[in-house]
């Protein structure tokens, strides 16, 4: 799948609720995930993958929790939806709360993986 074919296949495939793409290489040696906006800005024409699926909020959350443990929980609220994330820092053990959106996912993702999810 070149970055044409990546970016129809995008295009046909997402439904509203598609926030996340899980891609990986041809080779099938590198499997990573991203937001469908950032995935689709850094993919050229000339590159290759071996594939991708699309993930909706739910979806990316589990993927979230099945790396960070219990240390993320997902809490509803009636000032809407937060995610509490326990993580370690140079200061010790720190919490985290933060809106339930795409970009907060995707940023404790990157971090609990260390960029890395095929390791995690």
């Amino acid at each position: 799948m070149k970055g044409r074919e990546i970016v129809t296949t995008l295009k046909e495939q997402a439904k509203a609720d598609h926030r996340f793409v899980k891609w990986w290489r041809k080779e099938e040696d590198f499997l990573d995930y991203d937001l469908i906006d950032r995935f689709l800005e850094h993919a050229a024409t000339d590159e290759e993958i071996g594939g991708l699926q699309l993930l909706t909020m739910d979806e990316m959350l589990d993927e979230v929790k099945r790396i960070g443990g219990t240390r993320v929980k997902f809490i509803h609220e009636a000032s809407g939806d937060k995610i509490e994330w326990v993580y370690r820092a140079k200061e010790g053990v720190r919490t985290h709360v933060c809106a339930y959106t795409p970009e907060a996912l995707m940023t404790i993702f990157d971090v609990e993986t260390h960029g890395n999810p095929v390791d995690s």
